[in-house]
């Protein structure tokens, strides 16, 4: 359950929840299977695991004034190699018996059916996805990999509540200007420290980019680089001791790892059962993000202010 991404949204107007509400809202969306000919299916499941006994199902899980909330991706594989096929077969068969091929919205409209025919027989793969709601300190957090995956969760909470005031963090100083300006060695803070990994691009478009790995971000080839214009977009930290990441110039947070302290802290509090498990790993979590994320916001200037989003 510990997250391994972050994409960071800031309330921009005061919003506050109860339990008993959420959980009404999130069951309007929760989860279906797929059904045999549907592509694919998106909703809210339970955070942590329930016991095969138990009826219930919560579809939030809250600590103080943090809740974690799930979705579940369920999707139909059927890939286009498959489709192409049977659209072939399909189609030489109609040249046949009429010696036409379709083509245009007829071979379309052919395709359509093919695949309303394919998608019962096909397998199906999950995935979820974690977030979580910080009311004390106005923040929403998601674990994902993109910008997309982290749009169509909020948005699915959206439609759910009705309306979500979220926008992404956006702070006063560019990330990338700060990460250039530590990699030439200014105004690095003690409790951040640059690790052995960054990309560095030309500010034009389409320009070079150049990704390192394993090796000494203070040499003179890398100094050269950016005396020669190149910005930091992406930039390895540890934060306190406590905290290793990747920072990106969107404010994204990649790779996010805890330190071996942190995991035996919450593996000795979690000891009990699953669930005091998973307890212990959100607690130690969201506790440790939520000095993380307002020390990252500091130095990058404060945050800046942005037009509300319902």
């Amino acid at each position: 359950m510990w997250f391994k991404n972050l994409k960071i949204y800031r309330f921009s107007k005061p919003f506050s929840i109860d339990n008993e509400l959420l959980e009404k809202h999130l069951n309007e969306k929760s989860f279906q299977p797929c059904s045999s000919t549907q592509a694919s299916s998106f909703g809210w499941v339970a955070p942590l695991a329930q016991p095969q006994n138990d009826s219930s199902m919560q579809l939030t899980h809250t600590i103080g004034t943090t809740t974690m909330l799930c979705v579940r991706l369920e999707e139909r594989l059927l890939p286009s190699s498959v489709v192409n096929d049977a659209l072939n077969e399909k189609l030489d068969s109609i040249q046949s018996e009429t010696g036409r091929r379709p083509v245009g919205k007829h071979k379309q409209s052919i395709k359509d059916e093919v695949v309303l025919d394919l998608l019962p027989k096909s397998f199906t793969r999950s995935k979820r996805s974690y977030a979580y709601l910080d009311q004390d300190s106005q923040f929403m957090v998601v674990d994902a990999s993109s910008n997309n995956k982290a749009e169509e969760l909020v948005e699915l909470l959206r439609q759910s509540l009705g309306s979500l005031p979220v926008l992404p963090l956006k702070t006063n100083t560019l990330p990338a200007l700060l990460m250039t300006n530590w990699l030439k060695g200014n105004d690095l803070k003690d409790d951040f420290v640059i690790k052995d990994e960054c990309e560095l691009q030309e500010s034009s478009e389409d320009g070079a980019i150049i990704r390192c790995k394993r090796q000494d971000l203070g040499s003179d080839e890398i100094q050269m680089h950016l005396n020669n214009g190149k910005e930091v977009t992406k930039l390895a930290l540890n934060w306190n001791d406590s905290i290793e990441c990747i920072l990106q110039d969107d404010l994204a947070i990649k790779r996010l790892k805890f330190s071996d302290e942190l995991l035996e802290q919450a593996s000795n509090d979690g000891a009990e059962d699953a669930a005091a498990q998973f307890d212990a790993d959100f607690n130690i979590m969201t506790g440790e993000l939520a000095r993380f994320i307002p020390r990252l916001i500091e130095v990058l200037g404060g945050e800046q202010k942005t037009a509300t989003k319902n």
